[in-house]
């Protein structure tokens, strides 16, 4: 327990921008600050180096940690694989309740989206939602194994797409691709749903490569 209160406190820190590129962390002072005993703290930080959240420094602590070029290809083979195969059984369930329950959901989303970039157009605004919607499509198998892998790549997916939303036009494409895919999703466009879902990715993953 006291291992997951630990686990949860520092995702929270991460998901909140509250844990500066760069800066080295003590495991001791920050045990202390949480008031959770050093070896649940440390268990809990080996966790997240494991999902690939942080990096451990021997003796030192831990940074957050940095994309490299397989960690941007990985996270974005992974999207597809899972993405395209939910998309699928969404778009062949549309018309049972879960089905519409889950299309109204995403619909929500990219509404969302359309509202931040008509007023505070944040990258990190725009990036929750658009993290919510995939996520979501995720969620409609009610596959909680599938569920769990997508969840512990949610810090490189989030931070990629922030990334990605910061160039010139990238908010309006999305937009524009996420409403092309509820249409095929709509119509049960099984073969144009993975070819969109390709090219929707694949912009995402140039530009993040491209900044190494």
């Amino acid at each position: 327990m006291l291992q997951d209160q630990a686990y949860d406190y520092l995702i929270d820190m991460i998901k909140e921008g509250k844990l500066q590129t760069g800066k080295i962390y003590s495991l001791n002072q920050m045990s202390r600050e949480l008031g959770i005993s050093r070896t649940p703290f440390r268990d809990a930080v080996v966790r997240l180096a494991q999902e690939r959240y942080i990096d451990i420094l021997p003796s030192k602590g831990f940074i957050l940690h940095k994309m490299t070029e397989e960690d941007i290809e990985e996270t974005y083979q992974l999207r597809h694989a899972l993405e395209s195969y939910c998309l699928k059984q969404l778009s062949l369930h549309i018309d049972t309740a879960r089905g519409q329950e889950y299309y109204r959901k995403i619909s929500g989303k990219v509404e969302s989206q359309r509202q931040i970039m008509g007023s505070s157009k944040s990258a990190e605004e725009f990036g929750r939602k658009d993290y919510e919607f995939h996520r979501s499509i995720v969620q409609y198998v009610g596959n909680e194994a599938m569920l769990e892998i997508y969840r512990s790549f949610m810090y490189r997916i989030f931070w990629l797409n922030v990334t990605s939303f910061q160039r010139q036009g990238r908010m309006e494409e999305t937009v524009e691709e996420h409403t092309k895919l509820l249409s095929l999703i709509r119509n049960q466009n099984l073969a144009g749903i993975d070819a969109l879902l390709e090219e929707h990715l694949s912009t995402p993953k140039k530009i993040n490569l491209q900044l190494l």
